[in-house]
C-alpha cells in the first residue's frame, strides 16, 4: 500500500491542507476537524484505495482506514503543516457534537495504555488460573501494580489528553492532577479526620482511577492561563504566570473541583450499581444490538466514562464490557459470510481481513467497509448482538480487565464466578451464529466488479509494461525487511533489495542519468517511458563519502541496459561495518497500476527483476 499517495489524495479531497484545523487518529480512523465539511468530497474519499468508508459524527469528520491508519496519519503529518490535536473550528456545533468531540479528543489518546495495561492484567489471569507462578509473590505483585498503573494514574494521563484538548499548558495540568494524587494527601484523606484548608473544608474523596474531577479541573485552567497570560508583566510573566495558575487552581481543585467531579462520579457509580444489579441484562442486549450505532456516531466515547466508573467502583465492567463483546464478535461472523458468499474477489478478501479483526475486537473495518456498505449484513449484526447480548446479561457476565473486547482478550472475562467466562463464550457463539447465518439468508447487496476500471488496467498493461533488469549479482531482499524505515515503509516508493556479491552496478533500463551523488554512493535513472528510478549501494554509506567508489557516468549522460556506472569495493566498504544491501526503488510509482518484484531468491545482473505495470 502507497500511504504517502493515499494521504495526499485525502488531504486533497477533504479540501486541502488549509481547510484541516486538526487531524488525529484512532486504531482504524482518521479523525478530522475540518474548518469547512462542506469542501470535503465523502463520495471520492470513499473510492481512494484503501479507504473502507467515511463518516461525519461526533463534531469529527472521520476516514475509517483499518490498522494501517498510523501509517497514513504520518504522511498526512508530512504533507500538511496542522495541528494533532483536536480544537474547535470556525464552524459552529451543536451542545452534544462538542461534548463527544471533547470526549473523543481526550480518550483517543490515551486508549493504548489503557489497553496494553488490561492486557497484562488479561495474562495475569492466564497464569493464575492455570496455577501458573502462583507461588511467585513477588512476580504476581510486581504484574500486579504494571497492569494497574495506567488506571491508577489515570488522573495523569487523562491531564495530559485533556490539556491538549482544551490547549492549555501540559506541565501545569500534570502538576495538578499530581496535587490530586500525591501519597501526603491520600494519607490525609485515609486519615479519617476533618482536613481544611484557609479555614476551607476539604471534602474526602479518592482520586486514584478517577475520570470527571481531573477533567474538570483542566477545562478551568485553561480559562485561568488565559487570564495569567494576559495580565501578567511581560518583564515577570515566566514567573507569576505558572505562579498564578499553580496558587488558583491547587486550592481550587481540592476544595471545589475535584469534590463536585468526585460527587458526580459517586451517582454515576451508584447509577452504575443499580444497573448492574436490576437491568444487566437488558443493559447488554442494548450494547450488544445498538453498538454498531454508537460507533457511527460516535456515541461510544461517551461511555468511556461510565465504564471506567464501574470499574473503578466494582472492579468490573458489567455495563459495556460483555455487550461490545458480543456485538464485536456478531461483526465478525457476518463479515466472514459475506467473504464466503460474495463473488468478488477483492471484495472477499477485504471480508475476510476484516471479519479476522473483528473477532478479535477491532471492528470499524467490518463496520464500515463490509457489514454497512452490503446493508442487510448489518440487521444481521443488530440481530446476533442483541441476542448474545441479552444471553451474557441474565447470567451477568462481568469483565474484570478492559480494553478491547475480542476472542483475543477472553481472559479478561475469567472472574470469581468460575462460569463467567463459559457464558461468555455461549454468548460468543450465539452472537456469531445467529450474525453469520441470519447474513448468509438473507443475502446482501454483493460489491460488483468495475468491469471499466479492470479493462483500464488490461490497457494500461499492454501500453505501460516495463521490465527492469537485474543492476547488481546478488541475493533478493524484500524491501520491508531491510533497516532503513525510509525505504522499508514505501515512503521513497515501491522497489526491491539485492545484498550484492560483486561490485558492479550496471543500468537496469535504458534512459537518462538524472542524478549521481558526490559521494557515489546513489545514482538516480529516468526510463524512456517514465519510470524513475533510485538505487542506493548499502546502507548509510553516505558517511564514505565516495571513498571506495569509482563512478563511470554522470549527469545527464545516456544509458543502455548493462552500461556500467559504478564500481564498489564490497570488501573495504564491508570491513567497515557498512551493510550493502542496495534498495532499487521506482520513486514515482504511484504513477503505476503496480510493481511486481521477482520470486527469485538469487539473480545475475540482466536478469528480470520488477515489472512496472
Amino acid at each position: 500500500m502507497d500511504y504517502k499517495n493515499m494521504a495526499t489524495d485525502i488531504l486533497r479531497l477533504v479540501g486541502g491542507e488549509k481547510n484541516v484545523e486538526s487531524v488525529t487518529h484512532c486504531a482504524t480512523r482518521l479523525r478530522f476537524n475540518l474548518k469547512d465539511e462542506k469542501k470535503a468530497d465523502t463520495e471520492a474519499i470513499k473510492k481512494v484505495k484503501g479507504v473502507m468508508g467515511v463518516t461525519n459524527s461526533g463534531g469529527q469528520y472521520q476516514v475509517i482506514i483499518g490498522n494501517s491508519v498510523n501509517n497514513v496519519h504520518k504522511e498526512l503529518l508530512e504533507l500538511g503543516n496542522f495541528s494533532t490535536s483536536s480544537s474547535a473550528s470556525g464552524v459552529q456545533k451543536g451542545k452534544i457534537a462538542t461534548v463527544l468531540d471533547t470526549l473523543s479528543g481526550i480518550f483517543t489518546p490515551i486508549l493504548p495504555a489503557m489497553i496494553g495495561c488490561a492486557m497484562i492484567k488479561a495474562v495475569l489471569i492466564i497464569l493464575k488460573s492455570a496455577n501458573i507462578m502462583q507461588g511467585d509473590v513477588q512476580f504476581n505483585t510486581i504484574m500486579t501494580f504494571i497492569g494497574d498503573s495506567a488506571y491508577y494514574f489515570l488522573p495523569m494521563l487523562l491531564a495530559w489528553s485533556a490539556a491538549n484538548k482544551f490547549k492549555t499548558n501540559v506541565g501545569m495540568a500534570l502538576a495538578l492532577a499530581g496535587v490530586l494524587l500525591h501519597p501526603n494527601f491520600s494519607t490525609l484523606m485515609a486519615a479519617g479526620k476533618p482536613v481544611a484548608f484557609l479555614g476551607l473544608p476539604i471534602i474526602k474523596a479518592t482520586y486514584s482511577s478517577s475520570v470527571i474531577p481531573i477533567i474538570l479541573a483542566v477545562w478551568v485552567m485553561s480559562y485561568v492561563e488565559k487570564f495569567a497570560e494576559k495580565y501578567s508583566p511581560n518583564v515577570v510573566k515566566s514567573i507569576l504566570k505558572p505562579l498564578i495558575i499553580v496558587i488558583v487552581m491547587a486550592p481550587l481543585t481540592l476544595i471545589v473541583l475535584g469534590p463536585l467531579g468526585a460527587i458526580a462520579g459517586n451517582y454515576l457509580a451508584g447509577g452504575v450499581t443499580y444497573v448492574n444489579n436490576h437491568m444487566s441484562w437488558l443493559v447488554s442486549g442494548i450494547i450488544g444490538g445498538t453498538f454498531p450505532f454508537l460507533i457511527m456516531t460516535g456515541m461510544h466515547y461517551s461511555l468511556g466514562p461510565v465504564v471506567l466508573t464501574a470499574y473503578t467502583a466494582t472492579k468490573v465492567d458489567g455495563i459495556v464490557g460483555p455487550g461490545m463483546l458480543i456485538h464485536n464478535i456478531a461483526q465478525g461472523g457476518a463479515a466472514l459470510a459475506v467473504a464466503l458468499k460474495t463473488k468478488n474477489k477483492s471484495f472477499r478478501q477485504v471480508a475476510s481481513s476484516s471479519a479476522v479483526t473483528a473477532l478479535l475486537g477491532v471492528t470499524e473495518p467490518a463496520l464500515f467497509g463490509v457489514n454497512l456498505r452490503a446493508k442487510k449484513p448489518l440487521i444481521a449484526v443488530v440481530i446476533g448482538g442483541a441476542l448474545g447480548g441479552i444471553y451474557v446479561g441474565t447470567f451477568g457476565v462481568v469483565r474484570s480487565a478492559l480494553g478491547i473486547a475480542g476472542l483475543a482478550t477472553l481472559p479478561a472475562f475469567i472472574a470469581e464466578n468460575p462460569y463467567n467466562l463459559i457464558h461468555a463464550i455461549i454468548g460468543c457463539l450465539i452472537g456469531f451464529v445467529v450474525a453469520f447465518v441470519l447474513t448468509w439468508i438473507l443475502g446482501f447487496e454483493d460489491i460488483v466488479e468495475d468491469v471499466t476500471t479492470n479493462q483500464e488496467k488490461i490497457t494500461g498493461a499492454t501500453l505501460h509494461d516495463s521490465m527492469i533488469k537485474s543492476p547488481l549479482n546478488g541475493e533478493v531482499v524484500q524491501l520491508a525487511t531491510i533497516k532503513d524505515e525510509t525505504f522499508a515503509t514505501g515512503l521513497m516508493g515501491k522497489g526491491v533489495a539485492i545484498k550484492p556479491s560483486q561490485g558492479k552496478l550496471v543500468a537496469p533500463i535504458k534512459g537518462e542519468i538524472t542524478a549521481i551523488f558526490p559521494t557515489l554512493h546513489a545514482i538516480g535513472i529516468a526510463s524512456e517511458d517514465g519510470v524513475e528510478m533510485l538505487i542506493h549501494i548499502g546502507m548509510d554509506t553516505v558517511k564514505l563519502e565516495g571513498k571506495h567508489f569509482k563512478a563511470h557516468v554522470k549527469n545527464g549522460d545516456k544509458v543502455n541496459i548493462g552500461d556500467l556506472l559504478i564500481e564498489f569495493d564490497i570488501e573495504a566498504i564491508s570491513s567497515e561495518g557498512f551493510d550493502l544491501t542496495t534498495p532499487i526503488i521506482i520513486t514515482n510509482s504511484n504513477k503505476f497500476t503496480d510493481v511486481l518484484a521477482t520470486e527469485k531468491q538469487t539473480i545475475n545482473i540482466g536478469e528480470s527483476l520488477m515489472t512496472i505495470i
